[in-house]
């Protein structure tokens, strides 16, 4: 027999179907972008994982200061395969107007390692043709056939790509973020390549040839590789062994030292021989007195006599080092032949730790663990506002529940009845959403995706976590706070509900409140009795407060970091130079009257909260005009600056350990002081005790700081230029790709806003509508009532905004250091006042409109409910 039960869930749906219209309707929304966000996701990370294989991604890759000789690739370890990727960095002018745009990283076409994707159009076939990567090309509105000119040359845009190699366009592997607007990565046929003008690159990618079993068996390979690598190219491929290269290295300062100083004394005894040789003509010319016994020249006689013998004794000595001499020399002579293959390891890059290969997919696991927290608590939420919701069904129908009790029904009857809509709702909403999750917003999902970054072709996959993640867990949810919430209320017993005497307490009295105006306590009275309906709404504001001081914080934050930086800056420009000499042995100067010698390397932390975190040491002159450090600082005192102090909690004081990243040597300095420059995690020191801490010549120097460009200087000398544009690189590029976006979520937020407060102040006032009705039939205006209930709310919804703008600042601070914490680099969040009064404008203006529904529902309450429920 079909339960009569059952016949009241439409008439309910009908009679709350708004209510319940809109709690579908976010929860639609929450699942399907969950939904989608886990499909884009799991889809995009399937392709990526494929392309391993597919594209045939390098295991690392490192760079040498020059082309290295058959010899040297011969004598590197073999357990891997060494492909060339050679490359240049050359100026990219997007419109052709003689005005520099970007840098554009230009490669051979890579058929063996790291090969493209093919986006849109095609591979370059002739010379002039060149494909670009598919996400600066949009970045900057460059579309296939379009004409642009790199390092000088122009060419036709053929091909849209994606280097397997460079999802994420990061130009250096330690800089805090990619920038897919001011940097590109291309190819061009062999023919262009030979034809660039430019600094070459010598960088080359490297590949297992058995590959390791675990990410810790990689670790360690890799690890041992840079070693090797660096002793192999320093000794030219004579070993490959440190503590014999180390050993080396002493024995040839050894030879040399003992060679010089073999040489010093041949000098020594050439020049004694040519004096006494000059004594011997002396006493020929005077040979008659010598005969006459003249006692001066007899003196002399017999002196040049004795040292001519010391002289033949000390060659005698000489001569008998003859065979270690031989011997020192022949070890020499046999390095000669390593001489031609020496090199310099400049660059080490394993797989692992390359942010341009591992940012993109990174992000997006996070961006999946992020979605899953913010959907469990909007769930969360949402399951108690349908408790509160079930719960004051119960409370109007605490009559009616009661003769059902007294008629037999059991409470586990009723309690699947009431938990019936709730879980019909949620099952609904996982339906749908997962429907629009595989069609529109997984399009949006991969949309943002391939708006941030440089991805390979992705096909859809069926995703069982979305599957857990957007309905089996909010079921759950849904059922176990709705089960708790019905359960506590259906425990009493069928006289209370018959009597409508649903309260717990044991108090017999009403609460006694202050003496304040009848409307006063009356306000007061009911936020008493709906008390929890407003710690619901205080976590329902508290959560979209929090989203949108992420949507007003994150453009405030860039546009606070880019004036620090344009108010703070080093200098405006940073020449780097390849020697601070010339071929000819001479010093490079400059005649610009801005420019000042400077000193640059960089450090890693080996402790802390990111170990490995990359600082740039630098030393200036005394009396620098740009970094104004103590007349008198000892060699190992530094100061250092404020995202390196406020990113691993430094003061003066105190001392670090730095080390270098391709070697075991460390370095210890003492923090005399902070300088508040932001643009980098950086230590600052005197270039005197800068050449002392690190073994340069006493005059040595890595560059010039400028405030102009500088036009005298010889390209082929300078290694790199650091301009502003390099330094905000990092804001530029998530102003690009989060700025838009930020609007979108300010409008989101504004939207749950209103749609959240709407539900919840419904429910406070069906909770009241007797009450509401009863102060009608005393006589009370509507305007009167209103300021009753909607003041009332209306000055809660305030209080909350306002104590929520805080809490939500701190919580974008706090989730802003961690992800800090978890990345190279450092910048606070920032939010202004302004920042957060707008957001509590926000949340007010959505108010508004729910507060004038709120009115026109009050409005419509009839003055016949107060006489439906007399006992």
């Amino acid at each position: 027999m079909r339960n009569p039960l059952g016949k009241r869930l439409p008439r309910e749906l009908k009679k709350d179907f708004k209510k319940y219209a809109v709690l579908l309707i976010l929860m639609i929304f929450m699942i399907g972008i969950a939904s989608g966000i886990y499909v884009g996701n799991d889809s995009m990370m399937a392709a990526i994982d494929e392309s391993y294989e597919l594209y045939n991604i390098e295991d690392g890759h490192f760079e040498l200061k020059e082309e290295a000789t058959e010899d040297l690739l011969a004598s590197m370890p073999d357990n891997i395969d060494i492909y060339e990727q050679f490359y240049y960095d050359v100026v990219e002018d997007i419109d052709r107007d003689g005005n520099d745009d970007a840098t554009v990283r230009l490669f051979r076409i890579r058929t063996d390692i790291n090969r493209a994707c093919v986006n849109e159009g095609r591979l370059p076939e002739a010379e002039g043709e060149i494909a670009i990567d598919r996400m600066h090309a949009s970045n900057n509105d460059i579309r296939i056939g379009d004409m642009i000119s790199c390092g000088g040359s122009d060419y036709e845009v053929v091909g849209l790509i994606a280097l397997s190699d460079y999802s994420t366009l990061f130009k250096k592997n330690s800089d805090m973020m990619f920038n897919a607007v001011d940097f590109d990565v291309a190819l061009v046929t062999d023919e262009d390549f030979d034809t660039v003008d430019g600094t070459l690159i010598y960088q080359y990618a490297y590949d297992f040839r058995t590959a390791p079993e675990s990410e810790a068996q990689e670790k360690e390979w890799s690890d041992d590789l840079v070693e090797r690598i660096a002793v192999i190219a320093a000794t030219g491929g004579y070993t490959s062994d440190k503590d014999e290269a180390e050993e080396l290295a002493d024995n040839v300062d050894e030879w040399t030292a003992y060679l010089e100083d073999i040489e010093a004394q041949s000098d020594e005894l050439e020049a004694r021989g040519e004096e006494l040789e000059g004594r011997q003509a002396a006493l020929e010319e005077h040979y008659d007195l010598v005969m006459a016994g003249d006692p001066e020249w007899t003196a002399e006689a017999q002196s040049l006599q004795d040292d001519a013998e010391a002289l033949q004794a000390d060659v005698d000595a000489l001569a008998a080092e003859q065979d270690q001499i031989d011997s020192v020399i022949d070890s020499l002579e046999a390095l000669e032949e390593y001489d031609d293959d020496t090199n310099e390891l400049t660059d080490f890059v394993p797989e692992y730790a390359n942010q341009a290969i591992h940012f993109a997919p990174d992000d997006m696991g996070s961006d999946k663990s992020m979605m899953s927290v913010l959907s469990y608590v909007f769930i969360g939420v949402l399951a108690f506002v349908f408790a509160i919701t079930t719960s004051n069904t119960i409370v109007n129908e605490a009559a009616v529940i009661g003769t059902l009790r007294s008629t037999g029904y059991t409470r586990g009857e009723l309690l699947r009845h009431y938990m019936m809509l709730p879980i019909t709702v949620t099952l609904l909403s996982a339906v749908f959403g997962n429907i629009l999750g595989y069609t529109c917003f997984k399009n949006v999902a991969v949309s943002m995706y391939y708006n941030s970054y440089s991805l390979m072709t992705y096909k859809t996959i069926w995703n069982a976590d979305a599957f857990i993640e957007t309905t089996v867990i909010p079921l759950i949810l849904m059922t176990v706070v709705n089960f708790i919430v019905i359960y506590s209320k259906l425990r009493l017993s069928p006289l209370k509900f018959l009597r409508r005497d649903l309260s717990t307490s044991k108090r017999k009295k009403a609460m006694r409140l202050p003496s304040i105006s009848f409307m006063g306590r009356f306000r007061l009275r009911i936020l008493l009795n709906n008390l929890g309906g407003y710690i619901v709404l205080l976590f329902g504001i508290a959560f979209v407060m929090l989203l949108l001081a992420f949507a007003i914080g994150l453009p405030e934050t860039l546009d606070h970091y880019k004036s620090q930086l344009s108010d703070n800056m080093i200098s405006p420009y940073q020449y780097i130079l390849k020697d601070y000499k010339d071929e000819d042995d001479q010093y490079i100067t400059t005649s610009d009257d801005s420019a000042e010698r400077f000193s640059v390397t960089n450090l890693v932390t080996i402790d802390g909260v990111y170990v490995g975190e990359d600082i740039s040491v630098y030393g200036f002159i005394d009396d620098s005009t740009y970094v104004s450090l103590p007349s008198e600082m000892a060699d190992d005192e530094v100061y250092i600056s404020r995202p390196y102090a406020d990113k691993f909690s430094l003061d003066a004081g105190d001392t670090i350990t730095l080390k270098e990243r391709y070697t075991d040597k460390t370095y210890t300095f003492k923090i005399t002081g902070i300088d508040e420059y932001n643009g980098a995690l950086t230590v600052f020191m005197k270039n005197d005790s800068f050449n002392k801490t690190f073994g340069n010549d006493e005059d040595s120097y890595s560059g010039f700081l400028a405030r102009n460009t500088i036009d005298d200087l010889d390209q082929d000398h300078v290694y790199t230029v650091v301009t502003r544009e390099d330094v905000m690189s990092l804001a530029t590029q998530l102003d690009h790709s989060m700025g838009s976006m930020a609007d979108y979520l300010a409008g989101v937020c504004m939207i749950m806003a209103v749609l959240i407060m709407y539900l919840l102040t419904k429910i406070i006032i069906e909770k009241n509508a007797g009450s509401i009705s009863m102060v009608k039939v005393l006589g009370y205006e509507n305007r009167e009532i209103n300021s009753l209930y909607i003041l009332l709310t209306s000055i809660v919804v305030v209080v909350f905004a306002f104590l929520t703008s805080y809490l939500s600042v701190a919580g974008l601070k706090l989730a802003f250091a961690v992800m800090m914490y978890s990345m190279s680099g450092w910048f606070d969040a920032y939010i202004s006042p302004l920042g957060m009064v707008k957001g509590v404008a926000i949340l007010l203006a959505a108010y508004a409109v729910v507060a004038f529904f709120d009115m026109i529902r009050i409005k419509r309450i009839p003055l016949t409910d107060a006489l439906k429920n007399v006992e």
